[in-house]
């Protein structure tokens, strides 16, 4: 894959369980990738500061938390949804990096650590978070709530950017349980239908998956497809917005 944007580079001070928190289970997502794909989606949108960002299946939040360090001046606010309420326990924490309380309040976490056990991997973690906290110039406000994008259900807020990384079905799966007399297994596009009425006409949404999982994209226009290993990326745009 090309990368048009992203520059390769060492983004260690990120890795899972470092600074960011992270729970067995929860998978992470190549930082480089993460921000290829973010500085794509905002070359098609309309905004390009003050950014909504939004991932309807946030898990852990990590790639979230991730561009809110990253892409600190383009991002105003985070929203994060899931219906796994450990994940929702670990992305709020993970959010809480996104502010000076937060990452203070790790400090001290991570100091008590090598206070107590004299790790070098805690003493990493220190020089790590010190030049993590010199990327957050702002606070970015974050919002972590319970929803199955499954469901047909407004939100309260309109996202300038979606961004998510779909359930493979190895560490994490789709939940139909909403509508358990529903028989179809077509989860990712009823996700994206739910979005299509969730999202306005400018919001741009980028799907992750695997490349077995095969979007029809009724009602959007595709801006871009890109492979990458095992996965996937497409790029979207509601193509009409009419009784919505």
């Amino acid at each position: 894959m090309e990368y048009r944007f992203a520059k390769d580079g060492n983004f260690e001070d990120f890795a899972s369980g470092r600074v960011i928190y992270h729970m067995g289970g929860t998978p992470a997502f190549p930082v480089r990738l993460a921000l290829e794909i973010f500085e794509r989606c905002l070359q098609h949108s309309v905004k390009k500061t003050g950014i909504i960002l939004y991932d309807c299946c946030c898990g852990g939040a990590y790639m979230l938390t991730v561009l809110g360090f990253l892409k600190n001046d383009a991002i105003s606010c985070v929203y994060a949804s899931d219906i796994d309420d450990k994940c929702l326990k670990l992305a709020d924490d993970n959010l809480s990096l996104l502010t000076q309380s937060g990452l203070k309040r790790r400090r001290e976490e991570i100091t008590a650590l090598y206070e107590s056990y004299g790790k070098s991997s805690h003493y990493d973690a220190l020089q790590s978070l010190s030049r993590i906290e010199n990327l957050l110039k702002n606070n970015i406000k974050t919002h972590v709530f319970y929803h199955n994008i499954l469901e047909d259900k407004d939100l309260t807020f309109n996202p300038d950017i979606v961004i998510t990384d779909v359930p493979y079905g190895l560490m994490t799966e789709w939940n139909a349980s909403v509508h358990p007399e529903n028989e179809s297994t077509d989860f990712i596009n009823q996700m994206m239908a739910s979005l299509s009425k969730t999202c306005s006409k400018d919001t741009i949404i980028c799907i992750c998956s695997d490349k077995k999982q095969k979007i029809k994209a009724d009602g959007f226009k595709r801006l871009e497809k890109q492979l990458i290993g095992k996965r996937k990326f497409e790029i979207f745009k509601i193509m009409s917005f009419e009784n919505m």
